[in-house]
Order: C-alpha cells, then sequence, then structure tokens
C-alpha cells in the first residue's frame, strides 16, 4: 500500500512539473510574439490616426477613429503607389521564378550526380558566394549593367537576383534527402533524366520550393540598395523606393508614412500565409541529410 503510494505521489509530481514547463514554454512563446508584433500593431494603428493623435501626452494607442483613411488617400495622392506595385511584382515574381527554376536545376545535379570536382566547386564557389556582403560587388555590377545599356529597365533590376547561391544550397540539402531508389526505379521504367526531375524530384521537393520562394520574394519586395542604384526615373521605382519618397529632410508625416508601409507589407503577409504550411515543412525537411 505504502508503496503504490509512493508510485501515485511521483506520477503526480511528475504531471505538475511537465505541467508548469509546458506553461513556462508557451508563455515565452506568447510573451515573445507580443513583442514582435507590437510594432506592426502600433504601425497599423498610427496609419488610421490623425497627424496631431501622434503629439498627445500621455501616449495613445488606440486611434480616435479606426475607420480613417485619409492617410492611404492621400498615399495615393502624392505618388503613384500602384505603379510602384506593379514595378514590385513584376520584379520580385521574376527573380523568384528564375531562382526556384536554375536552382532546382543545380541542387538535383549537386544533389544526385557526380562529376569531377563537384565538392570544390559546390563549396568553393557556392557557398563562398555567401560569404560576399553585396556592398563589395556592387559597384563593378553597376558598370557591367551600365555598359550593356540596361540601366533603369527590369531586366537590370532583376538581374543580380536571377541567380542565388543561397537557393541552390538549399535545394541541394533538400533533394539530398530524397531516396535515389525512387530515382532508379524511373529509370528502370524508361524515364529520362529530364523526366525524373519533373515527375519525381520537382513534386517531392514543393515544401523546399515553397520555402525558398517565399524567401526570395520576400527578398526581392523589400530590396532597397540595389534598385536606389539601378533606377534614375519615377516609372521605374519599387515600392521601397516610393516609400523614401514619403520622408522629407525637415519634416515626415509618420501617419502617411505608416500608411504606405502597412500597403507595402500586405503583399508579403499574402505569400506568407499562403505558403506557411509548406515553408514550415521545408524549415524542418532541409538539411536533414548531406
Amino acid at each position: 500500500m505504502v508503496g503504490k503510494m509512493k508510485k501515485y505521489r511521483t506520477f503526480e509530481k511528475g504531471t505538475t512539473s511537465e505541467r508548469l514547463v509546458k506553461i513556462s514554454f508557451y508563455s515565452i512563446i506568447i510573451l515573445g510574439s507580443t513583442i514582435m508584433a507590437f510594432p506592426f500593431v502600433w504601425m497599423i494603428f498610427t496609419s488610421v490616426k490623425q497627424p496631431d493623435e501622434l503629439y498627445r501626452l500621455p501616449i495613445t494607442l488606440l486611434p480616435d477613429n479606426f475607420f480613417n483613411l485619409e492617410n492611404y488617400i492621400e498615399v495615393f495622392k502624392r505618388q503613384n503607389f500602384l505603379l510602384f506595385f506593379l514595378n514590385s511584382i513584376i520584379i520580385s515574381v521574376g527573380c523568384t521564378t528564375a531562382t526556384l527554376f536554375f536552382s532546382s536545376l543545380s541542387g538535383y545535379a549537386f544533389a544526385k550526380f557526380e562529376f569531377p570536382g563537384k565538392n570544390i566547386f559546390f563549396f568553393v564557389f557556392i557557398l563562398a558566394v555567401l560569404m560576399v556582403p553585396f556592398e563589395v560587388i556592387i559597384i563593378p555590377l553597376y558598370l557591367f549593367f551600365n555598359r550593356i545599356g540596361l540601366v533603369d529597365t527590369y531586366l537590370g533590376i532583376m538581374g543580380p537576383s536571377l541567380l542565388s547561391a543561397f537557393g541552390v544550397f538549399i535545394m541541394r540539402q533538400f533533394i539530398v534527402s530524397i531516396p535515389s531508389d525512387y530515382m532508379d526505379a524511373a529509370r528502370i521504367d524508361g524515364y529520362s533524366e529530364i523526366g525524373i526531375f519533373i515527375k519525381i524530384i520537382l513534386p517531392m521537393s514543393i515544401p523546399a520550393i515553397a520555402t525558398l520562394g517565399t524567401i526570395k520574394f520576400i527578398w526581392t519586395w523589400n530590396d532597397f540598395l540595389w534598385p536606389l542604384v539601378m533606377v534614375s526615373t519615377e516609372k521605374m521605382r519599387t515600392v521601397m523606393l516610393g516609400l523614401a519618397t514619403y520622408t522629407g529632410m525637415w519634416h515626415t508625416e509618420f501617419t502617411v508614412v505608416t500608411a504606405a508601409a502597412f500597403l507595402s507589407v500586405i503583399p508579403l503577409l499574402v505569400v506568407f500565409l499562403f505558403l506557411q504550411n509548406f515553408v514550415i515543412k521545408g524549415m524542418t525537411m532541409t538539411g536533414l541529410k548531406g
């Protein structure tokens, strides 16, 4: 009887400890999520405030009118923001599509084929590119694109982002984890290497493709430095360049700036919410082998 009581108390104590660990774990997650989301929430509330509400003391988080759209109307009055959106969408979609195409092919080659200098080429040329800051090569790149007449063009803005060493690395790490038995069986059935890539590798690599596509789209959409160097006319401005025009040297209307910033974030939220399940799966599976 005493032994049973001790066993029960031990079990009860263990259960309580587990509950405390779970409560602490979820509390930390909730706290961290709140801290990360607070600036975004503040931006949304600021975007519907009147300018005088920003300078009240004490500071108020909530606006007087949640349905005030004057700042959003002002965004489109001052600049051709829809054109900026269109430019960013064309550039981001183009860069993402090209990166997925070339990275998946290169990743497939590095993961499943043997050729002389494979490891040296991958680790020295592919991974070394990831360690070189973009600022180091921006001047030679500009001189090159200027020489071939691509300044202030879509192709010139997209040029450096059409290929991605990071994308090759991600796809290679994921495709390595795909068993080669599937490929051997397909070869026995008469599939060509291109057929194996299209029918087997690509469908099984959807999580990695979605992850890479999401990351690349966000990176390209938020890129500021290279478009700033390449763009010289208003008609080619991206959303990030357009945001910079709402800030003045002597005065900045933060209500209008936050309204424009919130509009610029909407496509990123849509892309991530649509692909989040694939992104989570891809991030957990990428790099398990190789």
